[in-house]
């Protein structure tokens, strides 16, 4: 594949491939070390490590809520065993 020609369906398909046996640090190894060239190829592969960030920020967050969430049930319920709340 050239460089400066557009990505195909097949050949986002196989990057991504690529990319999921490589792993982000090493796709962001092989960024760094030019192994995509410059050009769509590279485009793609910073786009699809900034997906995998930002999907990495919603389960933290998520996580985050949710550890909220169980913190205050359990004051609450201890503050009903208690007997401080009715």
């Amino acid at each position: 594949m050239i460089d400066d020609a557009k990505l195909t369906f097949r050949d986002k398909r196989d990057l991504r491939r690529d990319f999921k046996r490589l792993g982000r640090e090493g796709v962001r190894d092989k960024l760094h070390s030019s192994g995509y060239g410059v050009g769509p190829r590279s485009d793609f592969a910073r786009t699809w490590l900034g997906a995998q960030e930002a999907e990495d920020d919603k389960i933290k967050l998520w996580t985050l809520d949710a550890a909220v969430i169980a913190a205050a049930v359990s004051v609450i319920t201890l503050l009903v065993m208690l007997g401080i709340i009715k």
